[in-house]
């Protein structure tokens, strides 16, 4: 009776209506969140407006508030008022997918359930995102980042003030809790303290769901579902900082037996929160996709190369060697599209995600990776031309990603299948048990693992070369190298934004990239694709031995990056220029359409395959 094929075209119809706005300026929708915002409607108003409720993205919408000298408090007054109406979209939706599922009898009640269950909750979540966001991100943070001058100061802070939960009888790396100031005085809470009403709110719904599920459930599979959300519940319930952490766990081992083609996801990630490391509130269906990936030649491949650098650098770790080896082998690989969201996630979805990050689950479990490939795709394809591309990038350069982007869907999902899945099964490498919290002990151990998990990716591809897509996955690193610039000055992707640092370092110094005159050249050919590979290779085996001595990831990072106003700028002078020029361009016209016809010549070029 269920039918996993409507339903992905029912995902897929409700995110191309969706996609489809960036093709009428005039929709009520984008109209009143331009009214909202306080916004007069200029098309790079309007584009704003539209990444926020199309793709879910705040901070184009924050850079145009800047860029319009809208105060600090005005600036939040409206990203909550966006959020709310962002929210109320999004709800709707959901259920009126939900509803549309019933009408149409695409799934049996049990599965009709499950789905009831997470968006009964993800209300709840949706609600409670609200309060999450003031009181961790816009008071504990916004007074840490005033208070310390260095994240070093912070972490030091935290640990004499014990603002932190417990794995075992280690500091864990991420938290489900908050700090609670009570004058001079710190201390810290798990959210079923810090957020008592909202965590009640969200067991409720679970204990209903629970009952309704249980009635049902007659299969294994089934009863692996009733298993997660009661350990979830219990987690989320959870009042102790010393158990919090292993309730947690409890619930990501149940998790990890869920493999139907219903995937829930849950908090799992920190990246909001640079102090605490405060998981955010993630809450989500994935649904099961049909992916056309070698998962067995990918595992294979991947563990070929850690191998080869594992042996060549001659390490001697027994223990990280067989936690790699044992998380390749187990790692679940879902491709995915994105069904019903909540929480953090109406603040962004992620294009693609390894979980969990708790590495003694998975040293039981393995992990999972999610990969969103269509998704990812049809978004792309969705969004006008940009004037800052337009203006940074040769047209010829634009015009061979636009090329593969437009009438080669098989490369392009080629392409993120080597660079993204690549990128997800890169975090795995050279990591055991205790490398993250050695690591850490600067608190910038992120910001060098993101460079590591996308240059692992990219170690694979150099190991199991194909000519065909060579240059198609150079492009690729250079376009995103230069975007992630992009991200400066925004907290939650500070990783992302330092591990673009370090590839335009390597990038400059192969001289693929120059920089004179306000203007950047780019030499685009298989000489410099090669020099580029040397230095790629040799970094990320320096960057291996650094990971396998687990020395702090502040000197690596400094190879790199220096700490400046608040983010990091690159240490080498040229890289430096260039990245202080693009970021200066990007605060004034990222949002603005690039005005020529190349969007709509390449909307036309769309091969009968890909419509």
């Amino acid at each position: 009776m269920n039918n996993f094929v409507r339903l992905n075209e029912i995902a897929k119809e409700f995110k191309a209506r969706k996609n489809n706005l960036y093709k009428n300026l005039d929709d009520e929708i984008l109209l009143k969140g331009l009214e909202i915002s306080g916004l007069s409607g200029t098309k790079s108003e309007k584009i704003a407006v539209l990444r926020r409720i199309v793709d879910l993205k705040v901070d184009p919408l924050l850079n145009e508030l800047k860029k319009l000298g809208f105060s600090d408090d005005r600036q939040e007054d409206v990203r909550e008022k966006m959020y709310e109406y962002v929210k109320n979209i999004y709800e709707k939706d959901h259920a009126d997918m939900i509803a549309q599922i019933k009408k149409e009898k695409i799934l049996d009640e049990f599965n009709v359930e499950i789905l009831m269950l997470i968006h009964n909750v993800g209300l709840k979540i949706n609600t409670w995102q609200k309060a999450w966001q003031e009181k961790i991100i816009d008071t504990t943070n916004k007074e840490f980042e005033l208070k310390f001058q260095d994240i070093k100061d912070a972490v030091k802070f935290i640990k004499d003030n014990k603002l932190y939960h417990l794995d075992g009888n280690e500091i864990a790396d991420r938290s489900y809790g908050a700090v609670i100031k009570n004058g001079d005085a710190y201390s810290f809470a798990t959210y079923a303290v810090a957020f008592g009403d909202e965590v009640k709110a969200v067991s409720d719904e679970f204990e209903k769901g629970i009952k309704i599920l249980t009635k049902l459930a007659k299969t294994d599979s089934e009863k692996a579902y009733i298993n997660y959300f009661s350990k979830l519940k219990d987690a989320f319930n959870e009042r102790e900082n010393d158990r919090v952490i292993k309730a947690w766990q409890d619930a990501e081992i149940a998790w990890m037996d869920i493999k139907s083609p219903i995937q829930p996801g849950h908090p799992l990630e920190y990246y909001e929160d640079a102090y605490t490391h405060a998981v955010a509130l993630e809450w989500d269906v994935r649904l099961v996709d049909d992916g056309g990936v070698d998962e067995s030649e990918f595992k294979s491949n991947i563990t070929d190369s850690f191998l080869h650098v594992y042996d060549e650098l001659k390490i001697s770790d027994d223990k990280m060697k067989n936690q790699v080896l044992s998380n390749i082998q187990k790692t679940q690989l879902y491709v995915c599209v994105p069904f019903i969201f909540y929480g953090a996630e109406l603040n962004g979805l992620f294009s693609a995600q390894v979980v969990p990050n708790d590495e003694s689950v998975s040293k039981m479990c393995g992990k999972k990776i999610f990969a969103f490939v269509n998704y990812v795709y049809e978004s792309a394809k969705a969004k006008p031309f940009s004037k800052l591309s337009a203006e940074i990038f040769s047209k010829d350069f634009l015009d061979f990603g636009r090329e593969i982007l437009f009438t080669k869907p098989d490369v392009w999902k080629k392409v993120y299948e080597i660079s993204t899945i690549g990128h997800e099964f890169g975090h795995i490498l050279f990591i055991s048990s205790d490398t993250e919290n050695a690591m850490n002990k600067s608190g910038v151990f992120k910001y060098i693992e993101e460079y590591k998990a996308t240059s692992g990716g990219l170690i694979n591809f150099f190991y199991n070369e194909k000519d065909e897509y060579k240059m198609a996955v150079f492009y690729e690193l250079i376009a995103r190298a230069i975007g992630l610039v992009g991200w400066m000055k925004v907290d939650e992707v500070r990783a992302y934004y330092c591990e673009g640092l370090i590839h335009l370092s390597l990038l400059f110094q192969a001289d693929v990239l120059k920089f004179n005159d306000e203007k950047l050249s780019i030499d685009f050919s298989k000489n410099a694709y090669d020099r580029f590979k040397i230095l790629c290779l040799n970094n990320y085996k320096n960057l291996a031995r650094h990971y396998a001595n687990k020395l702090d990831a502040a000197e690596f990072l400094a190879k790199f990056c220096k700490s400046e106003n608040s983010t990091y700028m690159p240490v080498d002078d040229d890289v430096y220029a260039f990245v202080k020029y693009y970021y200066s361009r990007f605060e004034q016209i990222s949002n603005e359409i690039d005005e020529s016809d190349e969007w709509e010549k390449w909307q036309n070029k769309i091969s009968q395959d890909t419509i």
